[in-house]
């Protein structure tokens, strides 16, 4: 049974990825997500008629749906109050977004979410139950989270296989948010992932190449299963066995993907706890594509391009340490010298900024995160400079392994 939760901890999310279930449990993850999928349609529409007068609150789509689902309570409680929250965050955006819309489409399928109340661990399985007189789902549980104190569990589906992911609180304590302490300057960037700038100069470099192969990687992949997919005849066994490899080959990308931007943000929230960091302020890099036309690679790039995940990666990971988050514009801060604080006409081409007006020869990513603390700290830029840049990759891969040579050739040759 969970302990009552007195003070704020941190938590951890661990995927479970549910590959051998039997035709049974198969059968009855498909009914428990398509249920949530009706549930979720339904209160939306309640929802969405209600807008033209006084809006349903969660309380009131509970109300609603009580009772109505083979689901179990909480089940349906968290469905309404995942419904308001996004309206809520549609409110926000709307603020500077008009065009941002509130919930609005169907669900077929949803995620199925069980509260830390209904889950019980039983002999090493996990026992989620869904109303009375409704079978459980009844599922194996890794020995590492018998002893866990589980708060969240839900159940996805992903390319192939159905996932359970677990919210585990740890027990740690929450820090309070740090008072004394330097503030930092990140840049978000497609070729390199994050440029980090203190206010004293030191400064942090992590490249995104690897990500991007991964990206470029993925687009050829899944470029050629399209092409023969697109060959072959509706419904037929081909076609079919041809949809579940890009499926699988799209998961284990996005996969890799997580793993890099898990691994940088790792790494830039050590650089701050080490240079003694409370405050971090980012670049905001939201509206980036809006309205742009750059080519169709780098539409694609700047589509492809996760900062959104990252961004949120950093936030919980620095909130860890008891260090503040903020988003910031970054208007100009790339063109903009920060030695002298002389703009250019155009964004400086290559990954060295070069400044007509003082002749500094800067980092193009480590010039825009010295502007963005400064920005932060003073208001303008141009008050903050770079002292000194440290490279980092968010893997450490072998040369060989990154120009396609095979592992056997490797081994003829003893490392030294």
């Amino acid at each position: 049974m969970p302990s009552y939760r007195k003070a704020q901890t941190a938590c951890v999310v661990r995927i479970i990825p549910l590959r051998g279930l039997n035709k049974t449990q198969m059968a009855l993850c498909s009914s428990l997500r398509r249920e949530a999928g009706r549930c979720w349609t339904d209160i939306l529409h309640a929802h969405i008629e209600s807008r033209s007068g006084k809006w349903l609150k969660c309380g009131d789509l509970e109300k609603l749906a009580k009772g109505m689902y083979t689901l179990h309570s909480q089940t349906i409680q968290a469905l309404a109050q995942k419904l308001d929250d996004n309206c809520k965050t549609a409110r926000q955006l709307r603020k500077n977004d008009p065009e941002a819309r509130y919930p609005y489409k169907d669900k077929s399928y949803q995620t199925v979410i069980w509260k830390d109340q209904a889950i019980r661990i039983v002999k090493g399985k996990i026992v989620l139950p869904n109303g009375r007189q409704n079978p459980s789902l009844t599922l194996s549980l890794p020995a590492e989270y018998h002893d866990c104190d589980i708060r969240k569990a839900e159940l996805t589906w992903r390319a192939d296989h159905y996932e359970l992911c677990i919210t585990i609180d740890t027990g740690i304590l929450i820090p309070p948010l740090l008072e004394d302490g330097k503030t930092v300057g990140i840049d978000l960037g497609e070729i390199n992932i994050a440029a980090a700038v203190t206010e004293e100069g030191e400064g942090l470099v992590i490249s995104g190449r690897y990500l991007r192969s991964i990206n470029r990687l993925r687009n050829k992949r899944l470029s050629a299963y399209q092409s023969l997919i697109d060959r072959c005849k509706d419904g037929s066994k081909r076609q079919r066995k041809l949809l579940k490899n890009k499926r699988k080959a799209s998961t284990k990308y996005e996969r890799q993907q997580r793993d890099v931007l898990h691994k940088a943000s790792h790494q830039l929230v050590n650089f701050c706890r080490e240079q003694g960091v409370s405050q971090i302020a980012v670049g905001d890099v939201k509206n980036i594509q809006t309205g742009v036309d750059l080519g169709r690679k780098t539409n694609q790039k700047i589509s492809q391009w996760p900062h959104g995940q990252f961004v949120k990666y950093i936030s919980y990971k620095a909130r860890r340490l008891g260090i503040r988050m903020d988003q910031i514009p970054e208007d100009y801060s790339t063109k903009t010298c920060s030695e002298c604080g002389q703009v250019l006409k155009n964004a400086p081409r290559g990954r060295e900024y070069v400044c007509p007006g003082c002749g500094a020869r800067l980092s193009r990513d480590g010039n825009g995160g010295a502007n963005i603390c400064s920005r932060f700290l003073y208001g303008e830029y141009a008050r903050i400079q770079i002292n000194q840049l440290t490279y980092l990759r968010p893997l450490k891969r072998s040369r060989a392994y990154d120009t396609s040579q095979s592992c056997s050739s490797l081994m003829r040759t003893p490392c030294l």
